[in-house]
């Protein structure tokens, strides 16, 4: 034996008809909330992040070029992503403190060219070196 209890409370009955007339837009309603909050959470990230950015300079190429024994020293240049593989005429006359010093990340010295290692663009110089 099944009995159905239906509820003689008025109020009962006015409040799951309400929430069947209501249940798309307050779910719609509450949805929108959730999306706009995570939406100004994801905004406040952003902008915190903006502002911690230390902005660089570019490399000075002049000066790099200088360091490299001017453009005259440099035989071949490759570009590499955040490397720029150099053979030169003579690598006695390289300045690795002041390559350091101007931005270069890294100097590696081989016997037969030297990487420079930045992670600032090396494009410039890089053209700066074809174009001579």
């Amino acid at each position: 034996m099944f009995y159905i209890f239906a509820s003689t409370n008025p109020t009962d009955n006015q409040f799951n008809e309400i929430l069947k007339n209501y249940i798309l837009p307050i779910s719609i309603a509450v949805a929108a909330l959730i999306f706009i909050s995570v939406l100004i959470l994801f905004i406040v990230v952003m902008v915190k992040n903006k502002k911690n950015k230390v902005i660089k300079s570019p490399l000075p190429d002049n000066q790099i070029l200088e360091a490299l024994g001017g453009k005259d020293n440099v035989i071949n240049a490759t570009l590499i992503g955040s490397r720029l593989n150099l053979v030169l005429k003579n690598y006695d006359v390289v300045n690795e403190n002041q390559l350091n010093n101007l931005g270069v990340d890294s100097v590696i010295k081989m016997s037969n060219k030297i990487i420079l290692v930045s992670k600032d663009d090396l494009n410039s110089v890089y053209k700066q070196i074809i174009n001579r």
